[in-house]
């Protein structure tokens, strides 16, 4: 992470106990009225109800919570690394450990960091964590202005594992989003690169990332009640956001939690998209939209109103020292409107004149969970976790279009419905033992779901003209209904021996996978291609190493796989179709990856550094829509093969006292083969992304100023010919915090300060020959990065 970790750690332990965090805006003056009211409201609260924050440390708070995991903690680093590097992740082998000592790649950004950059979204936080990225979605089909889901090394979308306090996230289909997450009560957020299949199961070939939630320790501290209000407002999508949480200690055994967010956004506004939308419109003599009908032009983003409602509710029991229960419900639903004026005039069809079309898109996301962590004094188990959680996902969209065809005029009615529930039960148990020379740390135990798929479609139009309605179902697109049963057990060993100088991992996962189709009476199955009941089974190894070669320098390396089991859309997706028929894939291989990652790690007093190289050989993608040549089918298939290798740097330097220099790099290369008689082509990867961070805590002072430079270089080659290739770039970013009392904080940022034009990496392998129709409905330029944004942000304590 480019934020300094020793510099947000300091000022956790000052003595007003605040750190600023960032809410962003929009109009200047909108912006510093509603801040300063909402500033003066807060600032007024009675002293007496105001209490001092007590000295932070997460993550130290967290060991002390699990007397079984302080073995976790470095038996003596260096002096001030702490303060720097006092991050722990809980994702990378499921048992919390210092970063520094997992023979892996990982970034841990807490939850101060996120509020401090004002993450409010997906895209976000891939701002200063190279190496990662998403996509937010343009296309017609799916026009809501979100995101499809995480990429690195090499792979995105559904190849990514997304966790939420360790319950999985629906996956996107074809006309769908991925954007189901919100960082309003994110206490840390993980990023694991690499395959981790063998710790957490299917889907997670390119990484993990994965999200912890805000517990009553997180706020009370050690009080009898605690309580945070912030604020923030954004200028690129006009967002707002108002969040409170609050904590009490009910009894000396029992502490509760609940918070509430609220959010209101509008669409992206890009300052550096070309008036006519680029290089499609370049090509196609201006913007092929119906400007004179009120189209959106080809540089902006269709109309649109977000509205976000987030709530969390949490209770911690702790009967004796022994035993802790812990429920939760968490809740979140986004309801987005568009006017979807692109398609408004002429939209390629001369008899066609579209006089409105408006779409609404509701997503919900909630989690119902119960916990119990068992830690018995002696037996053979230090530790048991069992969560039975209940995680049903909703993606809920309609339309209504009003056009004039022939003289005739009629309104389309779309509904499309997917909905995704899991019941997730996850056992783990931990036995810590010594054999001979050696010490043990077993890691062992089940991880399940039963996941239900419901899909519909339905489409109806009534001729205002003739009288006549017409409903049709399943229309365009479809696939059957299923549902999924994954059941694995998992074994992992963390040997150590000579006073933990050397480290040996082994781990072993047998994954089971059964998919069983249920067609509705929508569902028409092509003729000989009826769907099937599919089952798998895979047996996953890793195996990981570390050497400290000295008191300063680890050397560390894994070997790991991943696998990804084909999906309900992809082995069920049917429909025959006028012109052109959509073909089960009932035959469909899982998609596999092997990567092979070596490391090195110096932690000194003033800093640390870290290097590391990885190669990942992915078997069997699954290709969407394949068109088998001399037929009129579209189907999905294995492609051979995607070769990608890569290096990764990280470093943070503490200069004085006051200054702290951070950096991150990632650099990678990739090759692709479609089948074995294909010619090898490039990966469309960004090959070169960097931040450099510069924090500067001012002496005497409240203030703080941090300075970020955001960097990447340009794309050479692409899989096809005609693929763009973006240049590269370089940004800087600004941020000063001042704390105005002991409780209370305010932020301003700039991002992107010289209002650079760039391309996104979704760019990345774009056609430069579009059709008409794709550059009315994906202009390139709606694909650039944002431009000069400015951010304010509010926070209190209580």
């Amino acid at each position: 992470m480019p934020a300094s970790s020793q510099h947000r750690d300091a000022a956790a332990r000052r003595p007003d106990g605040v750190i600023a965090m960032r809410y962003e805006t929009t109009a200047p003056g909108r912006m510093m009225a509603r801040a300063g009211t909402q500033a003066a409201l807060w600032l007024c609260l009675p002293a007496a109800l105001l209490a001092q924050v007590p000295e932070d440390s997460q993550t130290l708070r967290e060991e002390s919570a699990r007397p079984a995991t302080q073995s976790e903690a470095p038996a003596d680093p260096a002096p001030g690394l702490f303060e720097m590097l006092g991050r722990i992740t809980y994702f990378t082998g499921r048992l919390p450990r210092p970063v520094l000592e997992v023979p892996a790649s990982v970034t841990v950004v807490d939850g101060q960091d996120l509020q401090d950059q004002a993450v409010t979204d997906m895209q976000q936080l891939t701002r200063y964590v190279p190496g990662l990225s998403v996509n937010r979605q343009i296309n017609a089909a799916q026009p809501f202005n979100d995101f499809d889901g995480f990429s690195m090394r090499g792979v995105g979308g559904n190849r990514v594992l997304m966790l939420v306090d360790g319950s999985r996230v629906a996956e996107r289909i074809t006309d769908g989003t991925r954007d189901y997450l919100d960082f309003s009560f994110v206490r840390q957020a993980e990023v694991v690169g690499g395959p981790a299949s063998v710790v957490w199961g299917a889907d997670a070939l390119g990484g993990v990332v994965a999200l912890r939630t805000v517990t009553p320790d997180d706020i009370l501290q050690g009080r009898e009640r605690g309580a945070e209000l912030r604020s923030s407002y954004d200028s690129f999508t006009n967002t707002y956001t108002v969040t409170g949480t609050f904590a009490q200690q009910l009894s000396e055994r029992l502490s509760m939690l609940i918070g509430y967010s609220h959010l209101r956004a509008n669409e992206p506004r890009l300052s550096n998209a070309a008036p006519n939308g680029g290089l499609y419109s370049d090509i196609h003599g201006g913007c092929p939209r119906d400007l004179a009908a009120g189209a959106t032009p080809c540089n902006e983003f269709d109309p649109t109103d977000i509205e976000m409602h987030h709530g969390l509710v949490r209770f911690d029991f702790r009967p004796n020292d022994e035993h802790r229960f812990g429920f939760t419900a968490d809740l979140m639903r986004r309801v987005t409107a568009l006017d979807f004026n692109q398609n408004l005039g002429n939209t390629g069809s001369a008899s066609t004149y579209v006089m409105s079309d408006q779409r609404v898109q509701t997503l919900s996301r909630q989690r119902f969970a119960l916990e119990h962590e068992w830690t018995p004094g002696g037996g053979f188990l230090d530790q048991l976790t069992t969560t039975l959680a209940f995680v049903p996902h909703s993606y809920e969209r309609s339309g209504e279009r009003r056009s004039i065809t022939g003289g005739e005029t009629s309104v389309q009615y779309d509904t499309l419905n997917l909905y995704e529930d899991f019941f997730e039960l996850d056992i783990q148990g931990v036995r810590r033992f010594a054999v001979g020379g050696t010490r043990h740390e077993l890691t062992f135990g089940f991880d399940g779901d039963h996941t239900t798929t419901d899909y519909q479609r339905l489409t109806r139009v009534v001729n205002l003209t003739t009288g006549s309605d017409v409903t049709t179902r399943a229309g365009g697109f479809n696939f059957a209904n299923a549902t999924t049963r994954r059941a694995d057990i998992y074994l992992q060993d963390r040997i150590t021996w000579a006073d933990g100088r050397f480290e040996l991992t082994p781990g072993l996962r047998y994954a089971t996978y059964v998919i069983d189709p249920r067609p509705d009476p929508d569902y028409v199955a092509v003729p000989g291609s009826e769907p099937q009941r599919r089952q798998d089974q895979a047996l996953l190894g890793s195996l990981g190493a570390r050497w400290r070669v000295s008191d300063q320098w680890t050397i560390w390396g894994n070997v790991g796989q991943g696998f990804k089991m084909p999906t309900a859309e992809q082995l069920y997706t049917s429909l025959d179709g006028n012109g052109f028929d959509l073909i089960p894939a009932p035959n469909l291989r899982p998609e596999f990856v092997t990567s092979l990652e070596i490391g090195a790690r110096g932690e000194f007093a003033d800093g640390y550094v870290s290097v590391s190289a990885y190669r990942a050989n992915y078997t069997d993608f699954i290709q969407s829509f394949y068109n088998p040549p001399g037929t009129d089918d579209y189907t999905y298939r294995n492609i051979e093969e995607r070769e990608v290798w890569g290096i990764e740097l990280a470093g943070e330097y503490q200069i004085s006292p006051d200054l702290t220099l951070t950096g991150s790099l990632a650099w990678q290369r990739g090759r692709q083969r479609v089948d074995p008689a294909s010619a090898e082509t490039a990966a469309n990867l960004r090959p070169l992304r960097g931040v450099l961070g510069l924090s500067w805590e001012v002496p005497n002072s409240r203030l703080t100023l941090d300075a970020y430079s955001r960097f990447a270089s340009g794309v050479r080659e692409t899989a096809s010919a005609d693929g763009f290739r973006p240049a590269g770039y370089a940004l800087l970013d600004l941020y000063a915090r001042y704390a105005l009392t002991d409780q209370a904080a305010i932020t301003f940022g700039i991002t992107n300060l010289f209002d650079t034009a760039y391309y996104e990496d979704s760019a990345i392998g774009a056609t430069t020959s579009p059709s008409l129709a794709v550059a009315r409905q994906n202009p390139l330029d709606l694909r650039m990065g944002a431009g000069r944004v400015f951010t304010l942000a509010l926070e209190t304590r209580f």
